[in-house]
């Protein structure tokens, strides 16, 4: 009992080392990152709201899809879309200062010449709210954003998407305060809004139905919260396809409902879909000697059970490194399913796991590094070796911006 005892206390303090390692990582990225992503909210990563739908509707490209069903025929503006890309500017440097006068100015100019209850007014609203969000003065940001809940509804329609993203970022405030319940109804009416709009198969119904499942999951209410990702899922593999970056993510916040309710069969499954559909990706079909990391973990452990000499693992520790995948969900995969075979007792499967997602984090940082060193000297990306592996992290980082705060970790 006392050798079980003393193993099991080992075990535990190499986990900690993982853990302790994984973060001088984040420390080091975060510092390097931007300072948007380094004031990034947790809890926004989580429950992603409609501030980029707001942007995309504001944005001189053309809007996104919902908007081609409404038939209310509000545009914003082109003058409104210019000073809401400044204010965001402004405010993803952190300069609120700037940013917030900026908005009231527009918004006591707006009220002057068009009067309170309209479009416009809303949505300067809305912008000023997101301002104030960012800067954790949620009191604030709710005042705002239900004052342009009232306008959007009288001068819109109570069925306008716009209302539904109005309602949806009202239900994100909610919750970042902790208010599941005052959220939920909120999001409820914007899933509604946008099934009759959009069709019940819409990839924006599936976002609406992901932010609804958090709210359950945080008040517990699991059969909802399963039917809620499983329906989402369905929508994101029929109409964006199985290789789109939200399944991937969607079945990670579907296995984080499983483990909360100790189905950890059902998230196992999940966890091992995800990377072999990676795997897959970049490598081709499994077959004997193509096989996904995973499967490797695993044999590892059996080796270890028979007391079989396991190969070097360095030829597997950075297998998805050019994975044309969304590199960071695929990271989140790894460590979720290696403490889940830790839970399991499977010691080797869970380093082999966690050390191939401690590389792949050091050499993100390493390629982000190098590529800045680049541009400091002004040497071209092609130049240099690397420059292949570098050009996919770069697209792969791209996506990211729009994908990574979504990912739910365990």
């Amino acid at each position: 009992a006392s050798e079980q005892s003393v193993a099991q206390l080992e075990e535990e303090k190499k986990h900690l080392e993982f853990m302790a390692s994984v973060k001088k990582y984040d420390d080091n990225q975060e510092h390097e990152e931007n300072l948007e992503k380094s004031r990034s909210d947790p809890v926004v990563e989580l429950f992603p709201e409609d501030e980029s739908e707001e942007r995309q509707n504001m944005s001189p490209t053309p809007a996104n899809q919902f908007a081609n069903h409404a038939n209310a025929g509000y545009e914003i503006p082109a003058r409104l879309r210019t000073l809401h890309n400044l204010v965001i500017q402004y405010a993803s440097q952190g300069r609120y200062e700037v940013a917030v006068p900026l908005c009231k100015q527009a918004l006591e100019d707006l009220e002057k010449t068009s009067g309170h209850d309209h479009p416009d007014v809303a949505t300067m609203l809305n912008i000023l709210a997101l301002v104030y969000r960012d800067q954790n003065k949620y009191k604030e940001a709710a005042n705002l954003l239900n004052d342009a809940l009232a306008i959007r509804e009288k001068t819109l329609g109570e069925n306008h998407p716009a209302v539904a993203a109005t309602l949806n970022n009202l239900a994100v405030l909610y919750g970042k305060r902790g208010k599941y319940k005052d959220a939920e109804p909120l999001c409820k009416r914007a899933l509604e809004i946008r099934e009759n709009v959009l069709g019940k198969n819409h990839p924006d119904v599936a976002k609406q139905l992901n932010n609804l499942a958090l709210l359950c999951q945080n008040q517990t209410k699991y059969e909802e919260v399963e039917i809620y990702y499983q329906r989402a899922l369905e929508i994101y593999e029929m109409k964006l396809g199985p290789d789109d970056p939200n399944v991937a993510k969607t079945k990670n916040n579907l296995a984080s409902c499983y483990l909360k309710q100790g189905k950890y069969k059902e998230a196992e499954v999940l966890y091992k879909q995800v990377l072999t559909r990676a795997h897959e990706r970049e490598f081709g079909t499994i077959n004997g000697e193509n096989k996904p990391i995973w499967q490797v973990a695993e044999e590892r452990e059996e080796n270890k059970l028979k007391n079989r000499e396991n190969t070097p693992y360095g030829e597997y520790g950075g297998w998805h490194k050019a994975a044309k995948v969304d590199s960071p969900t695929v990271t989140v995969t790894l460590k979720n399913l290696g403490a889940l075979y830790r839970r399991q007792g499977k010691y080797e499967a869970a380093d082999t796991l966690e050390d191939c997602a401690l590389r792949s984090k050091k050499e993100a940082l390493d390629l982000a590094k190098q590529s800045k060193v680049a541009k400091i000297l002004g040497v071209p990306e092609g130049i240099g070796g690397g420059g292949g592996g570098r050009q996919k992290m770069k697209d792969s980082d791209k996506d990211d911006d729009e994908s990574v705060r979504r990912t739910p970790k365990q």
